[in-house]
């Protein structure tokens, strides 16, 4: 070999290592597949008459599911099945995470947590968010993050943490990019459109998700029993009811980054939403007396719909202090929503001593608005220390209207002012938040002190109940040191406090009475609820074939607030209180198995002891016991572009102070993909879960001293599914965003789920 071809080669090597260089750069560690394009040097070498070298290709494999012991992160880009699933459906492989039956869901056991959509609230989870979580395609988004920690930064709403979504996908190149993905199965059918434009400085994100659950809805049962232990002469009601639902959700979304020079950038971004939902049922109630004669029966038709619209957009501007890690955010974002919901009950026959109306409606409106201003420093004064502070002012006002009617018929129907309730809600959030990182050799250090003021109370347009105003002010500490064993391999320690406020709904003292022989309402002297964390965690993740992490938790709740039942006039009550204290032991274990390149197999376990008491004039209760809850995840990847999984889970019924569970749950499926043309262009995917047996039975069991209600549910959860997914243009960069993101309180409070699992 002569100098001559020595140094051509060794041109071409270096050409090709610079590319690869460059473009590992900007490609972000998700990426898990990169081909080498030539450069300039290397088109000249092979217009000289030298052969080019056969192009490099890097591999990089994610995991599925990476944790530091402050936030556990599953990428949902790493899931085959995410191009036939919905968000809930993925929630229910995310450790950390629990989806009962009913589709309620839990963060770290709690119902009360803050979900967020790419570090901020957004204001398209409001309406029904089982409804919502159904309608968006996982194959929208990136990853899911369940932060336990979440730092001084982040509101402090939200006793089981956060769970937030990220859709932003960050890759490497410009131009045009329009992804278009329909998917069916047994239960819904739906569509997403994204498009994405980059013109000079100016990029332009949009994207349209469409839902239909309407199409195949499917009939389940309840059975439930009311039975009254005082000796009243109402001793059991049983109750039996047919039901089947469906909903309705349309998402539109639009962001637009302007980077005019590397120093200054503004983002705009503005949404739309519509969701609705609704049931018809057909049931049958029987009272019984105390010799168990039958004292009274019915039969009635009930039909439940609502609706919930909303828009907003938001606005921010940073600005960098020339290096990247010293930053000024300031942002505003505007919110506007209605709610429409209604039941409808049409008795068909009676029998025995019981007066009801022919016909019966409670009609709720709801108007939600929300301003929210924020500014946000970060300066990083050397390399080894980082401070954060900022400041937020978040208003929230509500307006709620429930009417009753009462009549033969809709035509005649008049409503009740005496039970009519319209107010006012006001929750104003003051908060200001600084933050310390310092990191030391092997040696990481973090500590946080947020103050929130809360101005939050009720006006009464309508209704005998008098107006509140409460004043919460809440310090909320937090801090964390981490030792960092080897490079990839961690040990953590951490204190975390958190805090839950009441929601609308729980305080509003309505009575609603449209349930023969039942009665519930909320209660305005609710008060928030804390909750302290202690943790100590490690984690690996040093690349090895067998990565993972395990964490041991103890968790105090004071002021805990329940929902609680109790017979009153031989009538059933249900309200709610600051009743509650608990205290919590949980350890949790997670891994992933990389067996060979193309076979993964993840799992998570977790198992709890819960302690719970009340002592007040309204409860004396006292409660504990072991949870347990479970999944696995196996991959493989077979030649020609075809993906394999399987998963399940499994999980112990849940406890409350009056109620537990009564039945475990569990939950499997597999699926499969193929990607076709250039760069995957094109992917179909098929997906089937839960198909026997056929028909699933759940239920709870509450009570206290006076009374004892059960309720037990027949439904079908079988699931089979299709998703075709095309994308086609040439961009892929992602409209960027600002250092901060806003986050917003909700207002319902902040809940991420329906309060009371199961119920």
């Amino acid at each position: 070999m002569n100098l001559k071809t020595i140094a051509v080669t060794a041109l071409t090597l270096i050409s090709y290592l610079n590319t690869i260089y460059a473009a590992s750069a900007v490609v972000e560690t998700a990426d898990t597949t990169m081909t080498a394009a030539p450069t300039a040097e290397t088109d000249t070498v092979g217009a000289a008459g030298y052969t080019d070298l056969e192009d490099f290709v890097i591999v990089q494999q994610k995991k599925l599911v990476e944790s530091d012991g402050a936030k556990l992160t599953y990428n949902v880009t790493e899931d085959p099945e995410a191009g036939s699933s919905n968000i809930l459906e993925i929630l229910r492989k995310v450790p950390g995470v629990t989806v009962d039956a009913e589709d309620n869901v839990k963060v770290n056991g709690q119902s009360s947590f803050k979900i967020l959509m790419n570090n901020r609230e957004d204001p398209m989870l409001k309406g029904d968010l089982k409804t919502v979580l159904k309608s968006i395609p996982a194959s929208s988004i990136k990853k899911i993050e369940v932060i336990s920690e979440p730092g001084a930064k982040y509101e402090a709403e939200g006793v089981g943490g956060i769970l937030n979504i990220v859709t932003d996908r960050k890759q490497n190149l410009s131009g045009f990019m329009t992804q278009l993905s329909g998917w069916v199965n047994a239960w819904q059918a739906g569509g997403y459109v994204n498009s994405r434009f980059k013109a000079n400085k100016v990029m332009l994100d949009a994207t349209v998700n469409y839902n239909n659950g309407n199409i195949w809805p499917r009939w389940s049962t309840s059975d439930r029993e009311q039975e009254d232990l005082t000796g009243g002469p109402n001793h059991l009601m049983r109750t039996h009811s047919r039901y089947k639902s469906g909903w309705d959700y349309v998402g539109a979304n639009f962001n637009m980054s302007w980077e005019p020079d590397s120093l200054n950038l503004f983002t705009l971004s503005g949404y739309y939403s519509f969701n609705s939902w609704g049931n018809d049922s057909r049931e049958n109630r029987t009272m019984f007396g105390n010799d168990m004669s039958v004292l009274w029966n019915m039969n009635r038709n009930g039909r439940n719909r609502g609706r919930y619209n909303g828009f907003g957009f938001s606005a921010s501007y940073q600005h960098t202090f020339g290096r990247e890690d010293h930053t000024l955010v300031a942002s505003y974002e505007y919110d506007l929503g209605h709610n429409n919901h209604f039941n409808d009950y049409v008795t068909e026959a009676i029998e025995g001593e019981i007066t009801e109306a022919p016909w019966s409606r409670s009609n709720e409106l709801n108007n939600y608005g929300t301003h929210v201003f924020q500014i946000d420093y970060s300066n990083r004064l050397n390399k080894h220390n980082l401070i954060e502070a900022g400041a937020k002012m978040n208003l929230n006002p509500t307006d709620a209207d429930t009417r009753p009617y009462f009549g033969t018929g809709p035509d005649d129907a008049v409503m009740n002012e005496s039970l009519r309730v319209k107010l006012s809600q006001f929750k104003d959030i003051y908060a200001a938040y600084a933050s310390w990182s310092g990191t030391f050799d092997k040696w990481n250090l973090k500590t946080g002190l947020r103050y929130e003021h809360t101005r939050m109370g009720l006006k009464y347009k309508i209704g005998e109940y008098p107006d509140f105003t409460t004043r919460l002010n809440d310090v909320v500490p937090n801090a964390a040191v981490s030792y960092n064993i080897t490079q990839g391999s961690s040990l953590r320690a951490a204190y975390q406090m958190r805090i839950s406020r009441p929601s609308l709904w729980r305080l509003n003292p309505y009575v609603n009475v449209m349930t023969p022989g039942q009665i519930s309402y909320g209660n305005p002297d609710l008060k928030s609820e804390k909750g302290h964390n202690v943790s100590l965690a490690y984690s690996n993740y040093d690349g090895s074939k067998i990565t993972g992490g395990a964490k041991i938790n103890y968790r105090y709740v004071d002021n805990m607030v329940n929902d609680i039942i109790f017979m009153k006039d031989n009538v059933m009550n249900s309200t709610y209180a600051n009743i509650g204290k608990s205290h919590t032991v949980s350890l949790d274990l997670n891994g992933d198995w990389n067996i060979i390149p193309d076979l993964r197999w993840s799992v998570y376990v977790s198992t709890s002891y819960t302690h719970m008491m009340a002592n007040s004039d309204m409860l004396k209760a006292k409660r504990c016991g072991w949870q347990f809850y479970g999944n696995t995840n196996i991959n493989y990847k077979l030649p020609c572009k075809v993906r394999l999984s399987a998963y399940g889970g499994f999980y112990t019924p849940w406890i409350d102070l009056q109620s537990r569970g009564s039945q475990n749950g569990y939950y499997y499926g597999i699926g499969a993909s193929r990607a076709f043309l250039k760069d995957d262009a094109l992917n179909i995917s098929v997906n089937a879960g839960n198909f026997l047996p056929t028909h699933r039975t759940n239920g709870y069991t509450q009570s206290d001293e006076t009374v004892r209600f059960t309720s037990h549910n027949r439904y079908s959860q079988w699931n089979v599914g299709l998703n075709i997914s095309y994308k086609f243009g040439g961009l892929k960069a992602s409209v960027k965003k600002t250092a901060a993101n806003i986050e917003k309180e909700s207002n319902d409070g902040g809940q991420g789920a329906s309060q009371g699992a199961g119920k």
